[in-house]
């Protein structure tokens, strides 16, 4: 894993925008979002396919590394995931400002960094927390392109990760999955006995679109790193990809993605491309379908179309669900296309536990808290950002004089309060400004910090009673590379 830490290579004055690759330039000035819109989630990163883990006071988002395509192909080759070994992984408190936690390395084929000699690729994750032996222990499952699915493990939800089998947990030889297409996309839940399942797979050939039964589940071994019997054969109704399971009171669903073969044919009501679902009073069935419950991206005002993959979570007594859309790409008008960003929305549950049709928005979901700053914040942790770029390092840096990072809803500690703010060293007097209240660079100025030679400076902050709890726009010179900071 990355880390947010300084260390004595860093580089200093005009070296300092080279840390920056040109694709993370490109994000940093072209890829914006608006002050009311919480969707996409990071908008400064491709990443797709979410999973998400909720674990104690955090929701931690993991995603395909999209962006890793994007800095090969520069937009101009279709995304074909091909060059995708690793995953991004993000955490948040609110679900509005996101900590970017960096990169996980997974597929060492072509990545001496990863953790995974044997895998390919690293594509659609799943993750799963255990207790075991008397500690907690992380679980990634992820798909080896779609040939197998592999598993990681490691003592904390950002890792590091190793490799416990040194080979695929699910390959073509594990029964019953050797006529599978694509034995990828999986999905795993932990049930409140503390036994776990795994889903998985997809695809279909002309002959059986309507019924491929190409989907497998399984339950988990107490390990969480082996299978217990064979995998039991599941049909979900046009399968295309994606499965996803959750529970709400004594039902487990099943989430899928239908597949877009034309309907004309088929006396069926399935749209193509959307989140499907079925029910089951038993975590391995079997499953009856429903209906459907999340349209494709393409469907929503200006939104771009494309394939479905989602994870349904429950944090702090609500439900939401995580999702990708490719609506980045289309501000950017990249030359060709398939570069996917992350998404949360309400997910809704009726009474009779059927499930309604979900929006799809980019307003996305209220924020469940309020920011706190007293403790050491790394640099990339915001809600949505203008020309500062985010290093392999996790440190923000800004391509123009007056970048800035919105970290939304801060609850400050009294009217008067000092910032220290970590940031690599300076030659020349720069400041880093602080504002609230207003976009961007408008906001009221409640204090500027000096920059200098040392990497650490402190300053005073003055806020009004009336905005203790505020939007804080941090303002950085051009080429300032920021660290940390924190609020006392």
């Amino acid at each position: 894993m990355n880390s947010c830490k300084t260390n004595d290579n860093q580089a200093t004055g005009s070296d300092i925008s080279a840390k920056l690759t040109e694709m993370q330039k490109f994000m940093a000035e072209k890829a914006i979002k608006m002050p009311t819109e919480n969707n996409p989630v990071i908008a400064y990163k491709f990443g797709a396919d979410p999973a998400v883990l909720v674990y104690k006071d955090t929701v931690y988002l993991y995603a395909t590394n999209d962006m890793q395509q994007f800095e090969f192909s520069k937009g101009k080759i279709e995304n074909n995931y091909d060059k995708i070994s690793s995953l991004n992984v993000f955490s948040s408190k609110d679900l509005v400002n996101w900590t970017n936690h960096g990169e996980i390395q997974v597929a060492g084929k072509s990545n001496p960094k990863a953790a995974a000699k044997w895998a390919n690729n690293s594509w659609a994750p799943a993750v799963a927390w255990k207790n075991i032996n008397g500690k907690d222990k992380f679980f990634i499952y992820f798909a080896d392109n779609g040939s197998g699915i592999g598993v990681l493990v490691g003592d904390s939800p950002i890792g590091p990760f190793v490799d416990p089998l040194k080979k695929q947990l699910i390959s073509r030889q594990t029964p019953k999955c050797a006529d599978v297409n694509w034995l990828f996309d999986p999905a795993v839940f932990v049930d409140d006995d503390g036994r776990a399942y795994i889903y998985f797979g997809g695809g279909h050939n002309p002959d059986n679109a309507a019924n491929p039964k190409t989907a497998r589940c399984v339950e988990l071994g107490d390990d969480m790193i082996s299978i217990k019997d064979e995998p039991q054969v599941m049909d979900p109704p046009f399968l295309f990809e994606d499965s996803g399971i959750h529970k709400y009171k004594d039902t487990y669903y099943y989430t899928y993605c239908t597949n877009w073969v034309d309907r004309k044919d088929y006396d069926t009501d399935i749209p193509v491309a959307v989140i499907g679902y079925m029910t089951s009073k038993n975590p391995l069935g079997p499953f009856e379908y429903k209906g459907w419950t999340l349209p494709n991206p393409g469907e929503a005002p200006l939104f771009a179309g494309g394939n479905n993959h989602h994870w349904v979570f429950n944090f702090k007594d609500r439900w939401y669900i995580a999702y990708h859309a490719p609506t980045i790409e289309k501000t950017l008008k990249t030359e060709k296309k398939g570069y996917r960003n992350l998404f949360i929305d309400e997910f809704k549950i009726n009474e009779d536990l059927s499930l309604p049709h979900q929006r799809i928005t980019k307003e996305g979901v209220k924020q469940v808290q309020n920011f706190n700053p007293g403790n050491e914040i790394p640099a990339a942790t915001f809600a949505y950002s203008g020309n500062v770029g985010v290093s392999n390092d996790n440190t923000l840096i800004s391509v123009k004089d007056g970048g800035y990072v919105c970290i939304k809803s801060v609850q400050f500690p009294s009217e008067n309060c000092e910032i220290t703010v970590k940031y690599t060293p300076v030659n020349d007097k720069k400041e880093l400004i602080l504002k609230t209240g207003s976009f961007g660079a408008n906001g009221t100025e409640i204090g500027k910090v000096k920059l200098s030679s040392k990497g650490v400076s402190e300053a005073k902050l003055t806020i009004s009673k009336d905005a203790l709890t505020s939007d804080l726009f941090l303002v950085l010179p051009e080429n300032c590379e920021l660290i940390s900071w924190q609020i006392k």
